[in-house]
């Protein structure tokens, strides 16, 4: 089967996260590249699509539902989560050298795929053909075994209910930042993890509209947005893609605000309910 090729998934001629830098610090490790089974409309067939994700415990992940939902719609939960890490080496003056990154595990595991109860309803009817707009592109993705990672594995975690409310009209004060994987990229592979911050960003009605000197790629999706309050990173939202009109563009981020507190309903799992609406 052929490479799932879609607007905002990455194809073989895109490039990554623009005016971005490695993304080396350890408190980043939990965003990770996953597969997933997509529908392919032309050839009427099932194809490996890929994207982004932020692991918030090792059982749990945040992504964009746009990457999920036709895999929901096919009933094919398997995924395989690529966990990965920058490798360094030293010269013999003793500098120390960033020489790539790579893959250093891959875990395909059962999943169950929660996402806005409105946007489930309109799946059900809908199936592959659904539209998911910016303020709904929103998606938990539970594991059915924890992933196995290494023990000291750390693992940023969603802004706290109490903190949006400070963070959301401020959002510039925190540093928000975008941090993504792309293997597909053209240009600089050995920097397939990247972040940048963006510099011009604004909630509207739900979602956050950009059009910051940084700007997401195909194949950025289901990327973290994090912020940085006091010294932890904290994911507030989730990179939908690039939108166009005749007139502009911006890049679009599905916001985790009180939407989160919906899907974390659905789950029955005291612990994850908690992880997500705190």
């Amino acid at each position: 089967m052929r490479l799932f090729l879609a607007t905002l998934f990455f194809c073989s001629q895109s490039f990554a996260l623009t005016n971005a830098v490695p993304a080396e610090t350890k408190d980043l490790e939990s965003v990770v590249f996953y597969k997933v089974n997509q529908y392919d409309h032309e050839i009427k067939d099932q194809v490996p699509g890929y994207c982004n994700g932020n692991l918030i415990s090792s059982r749990v992940m945040i992504t964009a539902a746009h990457c999920v939902f036709m895999a929901e719609a096919m009933k094919s939960w398997q995924m395989e989560i690529q966990i990965g890490e920058y490798r360094y080496v030293n010269s013999p003056n003793g500098e120390r050298h960033r020489v790539g990154y790579v893959t250093v595990s891959k875990e395909l595991v059962n999943t169950q795929i929660l996402f806005l109860e409105g946007l489930k309803r309109r799946l059900d009817s809908q199936g592959v053909d659904l539209k998911v707009g910016p303020t709904e592109d929103i998606a938990v993705v539970i594991f059915e075994r924890p992933l196995a990672l290494k023990e000291e594995f750390q693992f940023t975690p969603l802004v706290s209910q109490k903190h949006l409310k400070s963070v959301l009209p401020q959002i510039l004060s925190y540093l928000p930042t975008v941090v993504t994987i792309n293997p597909f990229e053209e240009i600089a592979t050995t920097d397939m993890k990247r972040m940048a911050q963006l510099n011009n960003i604004k909630s509207s009605g739900g979602s956050f509209e950009s059009k910051s000197n940084s700007r997401v790629q195909a194949g950025d999706s289901g990327a973290p947005l994090f912020v940085k309050i006091g010294t932890q990173w904290q994911q507030v939202g989730v990179t939908k893609g690039r939108a166009e009109t005749w007139f502009s563009n911006w890049d679009v981020f599905g916001i985790l605000d009180q939407k989160i507190c919906g899907i974390a309903g659905q789950s029955g799992d005291p612990d994850i309910k908690t992880l997500l609406c705190q």
